[in-house]
């Protein structure tokens, strides 16, 4: 081997191991700079988002009485179920920049547009390389924010406040006694699974 391909084998290595890269559970590097070059898999998300916790951990439930650990791959897989069959798919990847990036609250992120851009990219990236494109940003939106209400009503210590988001919207029927966080990447692969079969069907 020359000199001249040692030394791009070193940069090459250098890059992956020192840049602003992380190394996924796949074993392939996520490269936050260039986020369209990424190989993430489905496994990657899947598991990325069920050991990402909603609002930021601090999760009680009402029904169980204690303290529990709510995933973002949860909060996925049973917005998927909510929406018109055709939205599924963009409903089960609507948060897979978290995946990467992490689940930071949004008032925190409000205040970092930094942040924003980059998760944003990162999010663009990864819909990009599994083909998936938000067709009806207001319809998620709208489902969104009424997941956030259901959570609210079932995982939070919520005594009534106003907030500036989910004011007078309903909650889903449905009541959250969060999965594992095992349970849940494997319902995120098993629902993936389903809708892109549905789809290629």
């Amino acid at each position: 081997m020359s000199e001249v391909e040692i030394q791009k084998l070193h940069e090459s290595t250098i890059r992956k191991a020192v840049g602003p890269t992380i190394l996924l559970g796949s074993g392939t590097y996520f490269d936050f700079e260039d986020p369209e070059s990424s190989s993430i898999t489905i496994e990657d998300v899947a598991y990325g988002l069920a050991f990402e916790g909603r609002c930021s951990g601090q999760c009680y439930s009402k029904r169980l009485k204690r303290r529990v650990f709510y995933s973002v791959a949860e909060h996925c897989v049973r917005m998927s179920h909510v929406v018109p069959p055709h939205l599924a798919l963009e409903a089960l990847m609507h948060e897979v920049g978290e995946a990467v990036c992490g689940d930071m609250t949004a008032p925190l992120k409000s205040m970092i547009p930094d942040y924003k851009a980059i998760e944003k990219r990162c999010e663009a990236a990864i819909l990009k390389r599994f083909g998936v494109t938000i067709t009806d940003p207001l319809e998620i939106k709208k489902a969104d924010v009424r997941m956030l209400a259901t959570e609210r009503r079932d995982l939070l210590p919520w005594n009534g406040e106003d907030w500036s988001i989910g004011k007078g919207v309903d909650p889903y029927c449905f009541e959250i006694i969060p999965w594992s966080p095992d349970s849940a990447a494997l319902a995120f692969i098993n629902r993936y699974d389903e809708i892109v079969g549905q789809s290629h069907g």
